[in-house]
């Protein structure tokens, strides 16, 4: 039997996270929300204690996922997985936003351009590492890949940010001493 005290604080705590994940993975707002819903449901249904769960983050994130995108499949059945993961963008939320007036105008659209340069696996995992704190093997589930690949993912969107980050700067620099 569960705790509904516990399944209500659980669902009111994590609800932001998964909504802000989910959105990232499609705009309809209406859908993410109905998949929050599903999933929590299924949870109650399946009576799975989530209390037990050891990673409690990565597992929601993984169910969300995968209803999502189960929902867009049968929405749109003949569309690619990978098409419908194209709507995954990095966008700064209101709870983002103290570390977006760390940096100045420019610099900030810079790493939003440069963060949307990325590979759509590269900013996934980014985002889920950076913005969602999540652990290695946390992202592995969420993402359906080897802890291996996870942490090439991560490790390689890295490189490519810095690169990019620095041809950014280099040509902030150059403009500035034009002027």
């Amino acid at each position: 039997m569960q705790d509904t005290q516990l399944f209500s604080s659980i669902f009111k705590y994590h609800f932001d996270s998964l909504y802000n994940y989910g959105i990232k993975i499609t705009n309809d707002s209406e859908v993410v929300k109905d998949c929050i819903q599903e999933l929590f449901f299924r949870i109650w249904k399946n009576n799975i204690d989530l209390a037990r769960v050891q990673y409690l983050k990565s597992y929601l994130f993984t169910g969300l996922r995968r209803q999502i995108l189960n929902i867009l499949e049968l929405k749109y059945y003949q569309v690619d997985k990978i098409k419908l993961e194209d709507h995954f963008l990095i966008e700064f939320s209101p709870e983002d936003y103290f570390i977006q007036q760390q940096f100045e105008d420019t610099q900030r659209k810079n790493v939003i351009q440069a963060l949307n340069k990325l590979s759509n696996k590269q900013r996934e995992a980014i985002y889920l590492r950076y913005f969602e704190e999540l652990e290695y093997t946390e992202i592995a589930k969420v993402m359906n890949v080897n802890l291996q690949s996870a942490k090439n993912t991560v490790s390689r969107g890295l490189d490519a940010l810095r690169e990019l980050l620095a041809l950014f700067l280099f040509f902030t620099f150059l403009e500035e001493s034009l002027t």
